[in-house]
């Protein structure tokens, strides 16, 4: 696709009827123009045949090349959208040096501090990894951090995991032992030790049949973002559960969610930022034709989107793939990682290394479908059917950007990536889904029951369980899998 910009391509319409004794100066052919050298003999004649010749294939051209455009900027918006300031980085020796910052992961090679814009005194200590994603909270990846909240209004978290330390006022210490443990000591003060409750921020069952709600509409199990269906999807038995989706490859084939956006990158319900997992069940008729998209979900806030869907562009977007791979047919998981970039797993659907064909997935049968980012591992995977199926590794400490002010999109994508099939039980978590609960995921839902089992999360309920207060003077080891002290 031509990249969107005022003018036509250079050289869009310079493919008249080939004229002989053409010379092309370099600037010229850099152009796309020419300067084209004949006989004195008839040469008006000829620049008239020529330039008549040039105008018409011009205005055969242009209007797809408008389209060529439209359809480039319906599949990605890089337009840049305002990212959140979390916090301060503090110069202590230069005042003036110190420097706003946004969503960031901070590896301290020197003592290094920062305050984050809800308050917080924070200190890096021992080579830590800290991810400064939000306001309030920080991602310790390695290392340890010393947070003190400034003023009686300052709040401050930190997140190891599957554990997070809440201050409840004052002064404390976080530092992680190996992959598996931490070590919390307060110096004044509280702090609450919490657990992960591993369930999605979102989900969507589409069982809405019979409920008296409107026919329009689908509801959040997991909260509030309620989404609004296209003209053209219709409700069919489900996959899993009472009711499912059909997506008939329109432009009106669409959920649109409602709500979970912010003004910032970084804000928002649908904002993931140490980790993230996408799961559904689709019946999927695709065709894997060249330029032919099927999204499952998507959320375009500029170059920080995310994205799972079925892709197959060729090398238009080659350069999104990372690792790289060769064109044709892939099932694609995009997101922003700060200070990367917007990067895609794009995985082969080429029957190879244990991955599925097109035709193993495009089959109009159920399938399992799952996304997960951790940026505690650093392992960005793809599973189907309850197994890992492709992975790459990023650096451990990386963070998302994601949130802000676009709506995500269940099935579509701005009219011009339409789903065929069916698809349902969609679920978005703040976190990433192991192998052993993805599998145990797959098994349940190929009894017919949901995925989480008879746990069902809760409009707007806590995504974390007290496990313990610690007081001043006091330290204790925790356990990450298990959430118990050590």
């Amino acid at each position: 696709a031509w990249p969107a910009a005022a003018d036509p391509p250079a050289g869009a319409a310079g493919a008249a009827a080939p004229v002989t004794a053409a010379a092309v100066t370099p600037a010229e052919s850099a152009r796309g123009g020419a300067t084209i050298t004949v006989a004195a003999r008839g040469r008006h004649r000829l620049l008239a045949v020529v330039t008549a010749a040039v105008a018409a294939a011009a205005c055969l051209a242009w209007p797809l090349v408008l389209r060529q455009r439209a359809e480039a900027r319906g599949h990605y918006d890089d337009r840049p959208f305002p990212v959140a300031t979390v916090a301060t980085i503090r110069d202590a020796a230069s005042p003036a040096r110190s420097r706003p910052i946004t969503p960031t992961t901070l590896r301290a090679a020197v003592a290094t501090s920062l305050r984050s814009a809800s308050g917080a005194e924070v200190e890096l200590l021992d080579a830590a990894i800290l991810g400064v994603s939000a306001d309030d909270e920080g991602a310790l990846f390695g290392g340890g951090v010393l947070a003190r909240l400034a003023t009686p209004r300052a709040r401050f978290s930190v997140t190891t995991a599957n554990l997070r330390v809440v201050d409840l006022g004052t002064s404390f210490r976080v530092e992680r032992i190996d992959d598996r443990h931490i070590a919390v000591s307060v110096v004044e003060g509280a702090v609450e030790v919490q657990s992960r409750v591993r369930l999605p921020v979102c989900f969507w069952p589409f069982d809405e049949v019979g409920t008296g709600g409107g026919d329009d509409l689908v509801d959040d199990a997991g909260g509030p973002l309620q989404g609004r269906l296209g003209a053209a999807v219709r409700r069919v038995p489900g996959l899993v559960g009472p009711g499912a989706l059909r997506f008939d490859n329109t432009r009106s084939a669409v959920v649109t969610i409602a709500g979970g956006t912010a003004a910032h990158v970084g804000q928002g319900t649908l904002a993931m930022r140490e980790a993230v997992s996408i799961e559904a069940v689709v019946a999927s008729e695709w065709s894997g034709a060249p330029g032919d998209y099927d999204e499952i979900y998507r959320k375009e806030d500029g170059p920080c989107r995310v994205l799972f869907s079925f892709q197959n562009d060729g090398m238009t977007h080659a350069g999104f793939a990372e690792p790289a791979v060769a064109p044709g047919p892939c099932l694609s998981f995009g997101l922003c990682l700060a200070g990367r970039g917007y990067r895609e797993l794009d995985m082969p659907l080429d029957g190879r290394d244990g991955r599925p064909t097109r035709a193993d997935l495009a089959d109009g049968r159920p399938h399992h479908v799952v996304a997960t980012f951790d940026g505690f591992t650093g392992t960005k995977a793809i599973f189907i059917d309850g197994r890992l199926r492709f992975a790459h590794a990023y650096p451990v400490g990386s963070l998302i950007l994601s949130g802000g002010p676009a709506p995500a999109t269940i099935g579509n994508h701005h009219g011009v990536e339409p789903f065929t099939g069916v698809i349902d039980e969609v679920a978005i978590y703040d976190f990433a889904l192991t192998a052993e609960e993805i599998a145990l995921h797959h098994a349940r839902i190929a009894r017919g029951e949901r995925a989480f089992g008879t746990r069902q999360p809760a409009p707007d309920s806590s995504r974390w369980k007290p496990v313990t207060r610690l007081v001043a003077g006091e330290t204790a080891e925790f356990d990450q899998r298990t959430g118990l002290p050590r």
